[in-house]
Formats: C-alpha cells, sequence, structure tokens
C-alpha cells in the first residue's frame, strides 16, 4: 500500500466528509415545512394539473441559436442544427417549484446519446458512458425517449457496445428509442471506400450482403436484435437509415428484407413493424465532413466486401473551422433517408417470432397505473414516487404532450 501523504490525506478527508452531505433532494424533502407559495395564482389558483402542462413547456429543450453546428459536421442535419437547452433555472425559483418539476426535463425531452467515435460527437455532448454516468439512478428510472447516433459497428455489438447500453436501465429502459444510422456510419462508406450496405438483426457480429439469417431462423446468440429482450419498458422503436442518393437501391434492399423483422421484448411482447408509419425523405447537406481525412486509395488497392476505389465524395484534406460555411454546387450530396416503426404487440398474437437461443422471456406481472388526483398537498413525499409519475407533490402524471405518440 501506498504511504499516506498529507495530499492523499486530504482526498480522503474531502471524501468522507462530502459522503456524509445529504443529497439536494434529501435536503429539500427532509425539511418539516414547504413554502405553499399561496401568494402566487400558479399555485393558489390553477389546478395542479394544468401547472403541469405549463411546466411540460416551459422545460422543453430548444435549440440555442448561440451554438450552431457546422454545415461540415458529421452531426448537422434536418433537426439537429444546433446544440440544445434547457431552461432549468425554473427549478431554482423555489423548494415547491424544484419538487414539482425536477424530473420533467428527463422525462419530457429526447436523450440523444452517440455511439460512435469521439471525432463524430458533437462538442460537450457525451457518448452512451458518459451519459451514464452523468445521470442519478433516478433519473434513468424515468427516461422515456431516447435517440442514439450510432455507427453500425457498435450496433452490431463489437466489444459488447450494445449489450452494455440495453442492459444498463434498472426499471426496465426508456419507452422509445429511436437508432440512426447515417451514411457515414455504415461500413466502409468513408475514405474513399464504397462497400455495399448490409443489416441483419438475427446475425452476431457484421452483416454480409446476400447471407440473410432467414424469418424461420432463431436470432444466434449475441445477436442485435436479441438485446431488446433486456428493455422491458420499450414500446416504441424507431430505426432511420440514411445513405446517399447512388445508393438508395441498396438501401431499399434492406428496407424489404426489414418488414419481416419481429424483435422479441423483454416484458414478453414483440415489437412488430407499423408499415403505415415508415417515411421517406432527402435532404441535402455537405459532403465535406470536417476533420477527418480522406485517404487517397492506392491503384489495384482490394477493397473489402466489394468496396471500389473510385467513390469517394470527400475531401482529401480535413476542412479547418476558418472555412466558409456556404455551400456551393461541388459541395452538396442528396441523402436519402427511411424512417421504419416497430410497436409492442401481444405476442400472442404474433407467436412467430423467434427468439435468440437460450433466451427467456417472461411476461411481466405488473401493472403501471396511477390514478388522477387534484391534491394540492404540500408536505413532504415519505416515498419516492411510482414510475410514470414525476410530480412529487402530487403524485398525478405529468403531460406527455404529443412528442411520444401511443404505443
Amino acid at each position: 500500500m501506498a504511504p499516506s501523504t498529507p495530499f492523499n490525506y486530504i482526498q480522503r478527508k474531502r471524501a468522507l466528509k462530502n459522503a456524509s452531505k445529504p443529497t439536494a433532494i434529501a435536503k429539500i424533502t427532509s425539511r418539516p415545512y414547504i413554502n405553499p407559495q399561496i401568494a402566487s395564482p400558479l399555485f393558489s389558483t390553477l389546478p395542479a394539473e394544468i401547472r403541469n402542462h405549463i411546466f411540460y413547456y416551459a422545460l422543453l429543450a430548444y435549440p440555442d441559436l448561440a451554438r450552431p453546428y457546422s454545415r461540415h459536421s458529421f452531426w448537422n442535419r434536418p433537426g439537429y442544427t444546433h446544440a440544445r437547452a434547457i431552461a432549468v433555472a425554473l427549478l431554482l425559483t423555489c423548494r415547491r417549484v424544484y419538487l414539482e418539476t425536477d424530473l420533467l426535463p428527463v422525462v419530457h425531452n429526447e436523450h440523444v446519446i452517440w455511439g460512435v467515435e469521439k471525432p463524430r460527437i458533437p462538442p460537450g455532448s457525451t457518448n452512451y458512458l458518459l451519459h451514464d454516468r452523468h445521470m442519478k439512478l433516478s433519473q434513468r428510472n424515468v427516461v422515456q425517449f431516447v435517440h442514439l447516433f450510432t455507427q453500425q459497428f457498435w450496433l452490431e455489438d463489437w466489444k459488447n457496445q450494445w449489450l452494455a447500453f440495453t442492459t444498463s436501465w434498472p426499471e426496465g429502459g426508456p419507452r422509445k428509442i429511436r437508432i440512426t444510422i447515417r451514411h457515414t456510419d455504415w461500413w466502409y462508406n468513408l475514405l474513399g471506400e464504397n462497400s455495399p450496405l448490409a443489416l441483419d438483426p438475427k446475425r452476431k457480429g457484421r452483416a454480409r450482403v446476400g447471407d440473410w439469417v432467414s424469418d424461420d431462423q432463431p436470432y444466434e446468440s449475441g445477436s442485435w436484435g436479441s438485446r431488446f429482450a433486456n428493455l422491458k419498458g420499450l414500446k416504441i422503436l424507431e430505426m432511420e437509415l440514411e445513405t446517399i442518393e447512388a445508393k438508395r437501391t441498396e438501401l431499399d434492399t434492406i428496407i424489404e428484407k426489414a418488414r419481416s423483422w419481429k424483435f422479441p421484448s423483454g416484458d414478453g411482447n414483440a415489437l412488430v413493424m407499423d408499415e403505415g408509419s415508415t417515411e421517406k425523405s432527402v435532404w441535402t447537406g455537405s459532403k465535406h465532413s470536417k476533420g477527418l481525412n480522406a485517404v487517397t486509395v492506392p491503384a489495384g488497392l482490394q477493397l473489402r466486401q466489394g468496396s471500389t476505389a473510385s467513390f469517394s465524395p470527400f475531401r482529401s484534406t480535413p476542412r479547418s473551422d476558418a472555412e466558409s460555411e456556404e455551400l456551393g454546387p461541388g459541395d452538396t450530396l442528396d441523402y436519402y433517408v427511411v424512417l421504419l416503426t416497430w410497436r409492442a404487440q401481444s405476442k400472442s398474437e404474433h407467436d412467430d417470432v423467434p427468439t435468440a437461443a437460450g433466451t427467456m422471456l417472461t411476461p411481466s406481472t405488473t401493472t403501471n397505473t396511477t390514478p388522477a388526483t387534484t391534491s394540492t398537498a404540500v408536505a413532504p413525499p415519505t416515498t419516492a414516487a411510482p414510475r410514470g409519475t414525476y410530480n412529487r407533490l402530487n403524485n398525478i402524471p405529468t403531460y406527455y404532450g404529443p412528442r411520444f405518440g401511443s404505443a
């Protein structure tokens, strides 16, 4: 054991002191009295249900116009042109407001997580591991919507990243997950290569063109599709797949195969495609991804899985921050995007849903119903609010609004 030093002693003393401090919520809820704020019409006149509507809109994320994303970055795309902010200063107004709103920013907002290499993560954002560490358990338990931007190798569980993600939710996980694979996230579709697109949820490891696991076969143990069995709370799964217009036919082949995909759910149900919700779109963006050096592929080099060296839409040198944000005629590509949706349905209606070998799905025996009440009591709560109720004082299910839809 290393000898004790004054610095180590100070560190240990400080750690013990901080460990004995109550959390912010414990400090607030341990107070014998919370000011009911009857002088404010927000509390003395409006019912708690209406306040929840107000707090819902006040704590939605919004684009921070002071922090635009470069048009040449990996993460600039429709709906993601600026960093996002939340007006959490509302929580600092008084203890009563805090207890009625502290979990609402977590519940009602999309959580963007990056399962990609560090150069592809926006400044100030986190990958899935850091996102996990930055959230308290009480916050993770109420997350409803996760948007995962991922490279294909990450989704296919290289080094078990996808497994770690699906097993890191203490109370069943989010209600909705969207997985986005951008053109540059497929295997070998960057830096001068043009590998054919393939995606197979039943296969463990990398998918292969023309070598699909048939519909009547079970998921291979460790396949990314089988991992959904770890998510008991998942009701809606969306996959947003993107490529360039020149590779539209390759993506359409995957979409046709995806019509038959059925995913096991951790609550014993199945996620079945809602074909009526399929959306196709095209957007025009930069083909010059900032920060990467697109190498020149030597003549005669045999590229992986049918890649061709003739396809090279990206610059051969990294872009600098001083370069213009304007896009000229030769600086753009048309990107083809397909959004697919799966919804939870009773597995009894879809007994043909195969599961991975050795996987046993146990139907959930718990229900999540919270009766509404108009109580305006302001006494500190004696127990944690049940899942689905996020107003610590009034035990009223908060307003979801139009963002989550219906399962």
